[in-house]
């Protein structure tokens, strides 16, 4: 009985100890594309603030979405950014804001798309 409940503990041990790479296993954050420091420096230069609210820029725009509110992510930043705004957005959100950010498309290189895109995301994912 004593070998039983010594190959029963051993198991449960096994399993404690994999427990915390199967959770992650599949629900996996794909990797940052960007820098965020050289990002902060393309949305405070490019006065995304004027229309965004993020609050690690210290930026209180009110004429598009509160970035601060949003869970997006730097896929959907990115194209955001690189297309217009309308471009990620629903129906409802496209007639609340009826002013929607251009495309950055040929302003800013694709490197500074994913810098901003990914100083966004870090900033509004801690």
């Amino acid at each position: 009985m004593s070998r039983r409940i010594l190959i029963a503990g051993s198991a449960l041990a096994v399993l404690a100890l994999a427990a915390p790479a199967l959770a992650h296993r599949g629900a996996t954050t794909p990797p940052l594309v960007g820098n965020p420091k050289k990002g902060k420096v393309v949305f405070v230069n490019t006065n995304c603030g004027s229309c965004h609210t993020l609050k690690a820029a210290g930026a209180l725009g009110n004429i598009g979405p509160n970035l601060d509110k949003t869970n997006l992510t730097q896929a959907t930043l990115i194209k955001a950014v690189t297309n217009g705004g309308g471009t990620v957005m629903t129906p409802a959100a496209r007639a609340k804001y009826t002013t929607q950010m251009v495309a950055y498309k040929g302003v800013l290189t694709p490197t500074q798309i994913k810098d901003v895109a990914a100083y966004v995301y870090v900033s509004t994912h801690k």
